[in-house]
């Protein structure tokens, strides 16, 4: 009998290893973050690392935080662009269409 593993993918933020469903893909696409559309290179960001986006109770607890996030998707993107304004349309979107 064959042993099947499960998938595990990376989240480029914590490093930590998880299955598809608790991650979100995307890429970048002309110095923009769009989700992954089955063409080119992609990445994951866990979803305990994008609620960090969303979290605004306390601007100076989570600034290490949303620096750290703000950071891979330079070095994922390869430049330095407003990845975080685009990041929480793109997580509002997807979140939005989940519910329904």
């Amino acid at each position: 009998m064959a042993n099947l593993k499960k998938c595990l993918r990376t989240c480029i933020v914590c490093r930590a290893k998880l299955e598809k469903v608790e991650l979100v893909r995307l890429r970048c696409e002309n110095k923009k973050l769009v989700p992954y559309n089955n063409y080119g290179r992609s990445f994951y960001i866990c979803n305990q690392c994008l609620d960090v986006c969303f979290e605004v109770t306390d601007e100076t607890k989570n600034l290490k935080s949303i620096k750290k996030l703000e950071k891979s998707l330079f070095r994922e993107c390869k430049n330095k662009d407003e990845y975080l304004v685009q990041l929480k349309e793109i997580l509002t979107h997807v979140r939005k269409s989940k519910s329904l």
